[in-house]
C-alpha cells in the first residue's frame, strides 16, 4: 500500500493541528466546552422537577467523589433556588414554570484540579405552550424559544408515567398528535418560516418515560415496545414534521433512544415525591447529552460514506450535526480514538485513558471518558437503550 492511502495518524500532534484546522474555519463556535438540553413535554410531565432534581443530586457529595466533577450553578440565586427546592421537594409539589422561559446555566468542574472544563445550559418554559394558543408577549418569548431549543444538542422526549399508567394507549397517542400539530402551527409563523430549513438541530430525540417508578416492571426496552406498538403512526407523523424543517432529514433520530426516569418515589395521591434517594436514570442525563450527539454522528457518516472513515471526515460531519463545542472536541486529546478502540467497554482501561488524559491537562476528555465509564456501567441496558453506542 502506497504512503498516500494509508490511514491517517492519530497521534497528539495531528489532533491538534486538526483542532486549530478546524477551529479556524468554524464562525460563531461556541468559545468553550458547552452543552445545550431541551426537554419537550407537557405541563405536568415533570420538566421543572427534573431540572431541580439534576442539579440537587448532583450537588451531593457523594455524587461529587463518585463523577469526579462538580455542578455549579452561574447564577447564585438561580443555584439557591433550586437546591432550596430540591431539599423540601417531599414537603411540597414544585410550582409550574410560569409565562416566560428560563435558561439555567451550569459549571463544570474538575475535583482533582479545580477548574472550569465547560457548561451545561438546561432550557425550561411553561409546558402548557404545547397544549394552548398564546398571544402578544408570550407568544413572542414561545417563538424566541422555539429557536433556542431547536439551536440545541440533543432533545430529550418526555412521556408522563402518570398518564400513561391512566390511559395508556389513548395518552400516548394524543401526546405525539398534540406535538406534532404543535409543530405545525408554530414552523408557519413568520418570524420562524423563513429561517427554515434549519442546519443547526438537535439531531438525536431520546424518548423518556418520567415518574417510571410508578411502571415498576417496565424496561428501557419495554418502553421501546410499547411505543412502536401503541403510537407508531402518530410518532412517524412527528419524525416527518421534523425532517421538513431540517438541513438533512436522513440525519435525525425519533424513536431509537429510550430512557427510564424518576426523580425518586413518587407518590399519585398527592404529586409529590417522597423519597429522592430512589432515583432513576438521573445520572445518565449528562453523559447521553455529551457522548451520543459524537458517536451517532460517526455512525451517521460511516453509513452515509458506505465504509469506515477516515478520521478527518468524521469530523467534518460531527463538525455539521452539532451546533456548539462538539463542533471541535472530538479533535482534542483521548476520546475520539476511543470511539474506535474495542477497549472501549473495558472500564478498567477507560480509567487509565482517564487517569492519561489527566496528566497531560486534557481536562475536557477525563470528563467525556468519565461519561463512557457511565455509558458502560452495570444493569444500564435495563434503564436506557439506543442503537449504534
Amino acid at each position: 500500500m502506497s504512503e498516500e492511502k494509508q490511514a491517517p495518524q492519530t497521534d497528539e500532534n495531528f489532533f491538534k493541528k486538526m483542532y486549530q484546522e478546524v477551529k479556524r474555519k468554524i464562525a460563531g463556535y461556541r468559545p468553550e466546552f458547552e452543552q445545550h438540553i431541551a426537554l419537550f413535554g407537557e405541563a405536568g410531565s415533570g420538566k421543572t422537577t427534573l431540572l431541580t432534581c439534576f442539579y440537587g443530586y448532583q450537588s451531593e457529595i457523594k455524587f461529587q467523589k463518585e463523577a469526579g466533577y462538580r455542578l455549579l450553578a452561574e447564577d447564585t440565586t438561580q443555584g439557591q433556588s433550586l437546591l432550596n427546592s430540591y431539599y423540601r421537594i417531599s414537603e411540597q409539589a414544585l410550582p409550574a414554570t410560569k409565562l416566560m422561559s428560563r435558561d439555567y446555566r451550569f459549571t463544570i468542574r474538575l475535583n482533582d484540579v479545580d477548574q472550569n472544563v465547560g457548561r451545561l445550559v438546561w432550557h425550561d418554559y411553561p409546558g402548557e405552550w404545547w397544549e394552548e394558543t398564546k398571544s402578544g408577549e408570550e407568544q413572542a418569548d414561545k417563538e424566541k424559544t422555539f429557536l433556542s431549543l431547536m439551536s440545541s444538542d440533543v432533545a430529550f422526549f418526555l412521556v408522563d408515567g402518570a398518564k400513561l399508567k391512566k390511559d395508556g394507549e389513548r395518552y400516548l397517542k394524543r401526546l405525539f398528535t398534540h406535538f406534532r400539530d404543535e409543530l405545525i402551527r408554530i414552523k408557519n409563523t413568520p418570524s420562524l418560516k423563513e429561517k427554515m430549513p434549519l442546519a443547526h438541530f438537535p439531531r438525536i430525540w431520546t424518548i423518556c418515560l418520567t415518574k417510571s417508578d410508578l411502571l415498576p416492571e417496565i424496561t428501557a426496552e419495554g418502553l421501546r415496545e410499547y411505543v412502536m406498538h401503541a403510537a407508531f403512526d402518530e410518532m412517524r407523523a412527528v419524525q416527518q414534521e421534523i425532517k421538513a424543517i431540517i438541513e438533512d432529514p436522513d440525519l435525525f433520530s425519533l424513536g431509537e433512544d429510550y430512557l427510564l426516569l424518576s426523580v425518586g418515589k413518587y407518590d399519585e395521591s398527592n404529586s409529590k415525591i417522597t423519597d429522592i434517594s430512589k432515583y432513576r436514570g438521573m445520572d445518565l442525563i449528562a453523559p447521553i447529552a455529551f457522548t451520543v450527539p459524537v458517536k451517532r454522528s460517526r455512525w451517521w457518516q460511516e453509513k452515509k460514506a458506505g465504509a469506515a472513515s477516515i478520521v478527518g471526515e468524521s469530523l467534518e460531519l460531527t463538525r455539521k450535526l452539532t451546533t456548539g463545542w462538539l463542533k471541535w472536541v472530538p479533535l482534542v486529546g483521548y476520546y475520539m480514538g476511543l470511539l474506535d478502540q474495542t477497549t472501549k467497554k473495558n472500564v478498567d482501561s477507560l480509567l487509565k485513558k482517564k487517569e492519561e488524559a489527566l496528566k497531560k491537562g486534557y481536562y475536557m476528555d477525563a470528563v467525556l471518558i468519565g461519561f463512557e465509564q457511565k455509558m458502560h456501567s452495570w444493569g444500564i441496558e435495563h434503564t436506557y437503550i439506543a442503537p449504534y453506542n
